[in-house]
């Protein structure tokens, strides 16, 4: 597997030190070999994690340790922090600011993911804009406009009372700005604040009722998990700390400067342990012969019995029976006299 996981329940100012305290390998059934070093933890409270993250227990090498991003830092004594991952601005009836924050993020390692997030701003008289830099600056963002109240329809996130975009590729930090055309002048009674933030796509679903206050008080955001700073060209030069094990392959990152590991097709498991691409006996998980089946490394093979003919795939011809045309000797029939 590549991977994305997700910033999930984090305080804004601890994202840095716990950025990799994700779930991962999620389609990676639990039959399936173990998913991180021997002897190591693969979990911290309630979540769930796998090589090259991990904690630094029992003396062990737990997580990839050419990047400090892979390291998780548990601490059970603490109850979970509130989070604050979304900026605002409030006005009062006489159109003055009454509260304004601009949001600033950074993730050294795993760049925000951006086909698994949106940038999501709320509000009537709201426009926000979404910045950073990907080598040179960029600014993006949505505005968001409505007079009344009745002008707002629920579930929509089209641009009255809602908007979102997409956010750019190899987005490693953001800047959130959050700004009013009119102060809310007119509307201030059932939309006193505009406010704006990043989540995970499908998280947020508009309410007419968010034109109040957020409904929530914790944001999840996906990040694409890679490791960090080298193509797969340079990372094989380097057989100490390559990464990708047997059966799997290494592709450089669509979004961020690194690179990820995958099993190969027809194995499946974590790519980055020893012997952690294991084979799918497709035999077994997928049934695809009406015939015989025959389970081989990566892959399997369907054939018909005997007296049989065909491929002997489900989605293929199958087996038929062999027919045998009977035949019949001719005989020479002399008359005589």
């Amino acid at each position: 597997m590549g991977g994305s996981m997700l910033l999930h329940r984090l305080p804004l100012r601890v994202v840095l030190l716990l950025c990799s305290l994700v779930a991962l390998f999620s389609v990676v059934t639990a039959d399936v070999v173990q998913t991180t070093k021997p002897g190591c933890a693969n979990r911290c409270g309630n979540l769930t994690f796998a090589y090259p993250f991990g904690m630094n227990n029992a003396g062990n090498d737990c997580y990839f340790k050419e990047s400090d991003a892979f390291f998780i830092f548990c601490d059970n004594s603490t109850d979970t922090p509130t989070p604050y991952m979304y900026t605002k601005e409030c006005y009062n009836s006489f159109g003055g600011s009454s509260y304004n924050n601009n949001l600033s993020l950074i993730i050294p390692d795993f760049p925000i993911s951006s086909a698994k997030n949106k940038f999501i701003a709320v509000g009537c008289d709201t426009y926000a804009t979404f910045s950073g830099r990907q080598g040179s600056t960029y600014v993006t963002g949505c505005l968001s406009s409505c007079e009344s109240f009745s002008d707002v329809i629920n579930g929509s996130c089209s641009g009255i009372g809602c908007c979102e975009t997409s956010i750019p590729r190899d987005a490693y930090q953001y800047n959130i700005s959050v700004s009013s055309f009119n102060n809310h002048a007119g509307i201030w009674e059932f939309n006193p604040c505009g406010y704006a933030f990043v989540a995970e796509d499908g998280f947020f679903s508009f309410s007419t009722d968010n034109l109040h206050e957020p409904p929530f008080d914790m944001v999840p955001i996906v990040v694409d998990w890679l490791i960090p700073d080298q193509t797969c060209e340079d990372a094989k030069k380097n057989t100490t700390t390559y990464m990708c094990q047997e059966n799997s392959n290494c592709t450089d990152a669509e979004n961020g400067n690194g690179y990820q590991c995958r099993c190969l097709e027809g194995f499946q498991g974590n790519p980055y342990l020893q012997n952690g691409c294991q084979d799918i006996n497709e035999c077994v998980t997928s049934q695809p012969c009406v015939g015989i089946c025959t389970n081989l490394p990566g892959s399997y093979n369907c054939s018909c019995p005997e007296g049989s003919q065909g491929d002997g795939r489900k989605d293929g011809k199958g087996c038929t029976p062999i027919i045998h045309e009977k035949r019949f000797r001719s005989i020479d029939i002399v008359l005589g006299q």
